[in-house]
């Protein structure tokens, strides 16, 4: 490949290479590290421990972090806090003024193709899994955690304050989705912005929800990947 190829196909990660590669070597066995997988752009390292693999075939840049690619939101890349572990199953695409905040005991399981546009809050205490091609519009949250426990006035605990989260295949989470713990999605569902999901949802596949909490509002409803563009002249 041309110098003037490799530029363009990865020149906007280029004044973050020292990190880039540091992430890499720190974190990937050598026969993975070796081609760069994961890219990064302006990270901001607030801890590096825990554990980072690739399960798969391993492409140079096949992860990308802190893309900046939508314009109205700071061009501050992403912050990474890494204390569990964190796997990525395929392809990963996490834009600019993100934060990924994993406890120690926390694990995080990205599917294929897995797509946040702008300004992702990720916190994970507990699990959280994603299936393949689960696109995450602007300002989207997801926490397994209340970070806070309650007790009832006889002194018993309350509810429990934790709960993985689970997310099929094709999911679409709209602005501002907000997904707590104990979350449970089937595949191609499409959360509607300004929603809230917590609990599983015992609803078909390819259905909408929406509200805060989110209700089942329509089934047979799913995002075509192949067929996302709109033609505003139409």
């Amino acid at each position: 490949m041309s110098l003037k190829k490799l530029y363009r196909r990865y020149g906007w990660c280029l004044r973050s290479l020292p990190q880039t590669i540091y992430f890499n070597f720190h974190y990937l066995p050598f026969r993975q590290a070796i081609h760069l997988p994961v890219l990064l752009y302006k990270p901001h390292f607030r801890r590096l421990d825990g554990q980072v693999s690739i399960e798969g075939p391993v492409r140079t840049g096949m992860v990308r972090l802190g893309t900046n690619d939508v314009g109205i939101y700071p061009n501050s890349g992403i912050a990474l806090e890494i204390g569990g572990r964190l796997t990525f199953r395929g392809r990963c695409t996490i834009g600019n003024d993100s934060y990924l905040s994993i406890a120690d005991t926390g694990s995080v399981t990205l599917g294929d193709n897995f797509m946040a546009t702008a300004a992702l809050k990720l916190v994970c205490c507990c699990r959280m899994t994603f299936g393949r091609d689960v696109l995450c519009g602007w300002e989207c949250m997801f926490l397994d955690t209340d970070y806070h426990k309650t007790k009832h006035t006889d002194g018993s605990a309350g509810v429990r304050p934790f709960g993985p989260i689970e997310i099929g295949d094709e999911c679409w989470f709209a602005l501002r989705s907000t997904v707590l713990k104990n979350t449970v999605l089937p595949p191609r569902t499409i959360v509607a912005s300004h929603s809230m999901t917590s609990g599983p949802y015992d609803i078909p596949g390819a259905s909408m929800i929406a509200g805060s909490p989110a209700r089942l509002v329509r089934t047979g409803v799913y995002r075509d990947k192949d067929d996302d563009t709109i033609d505003y002249d139409a």
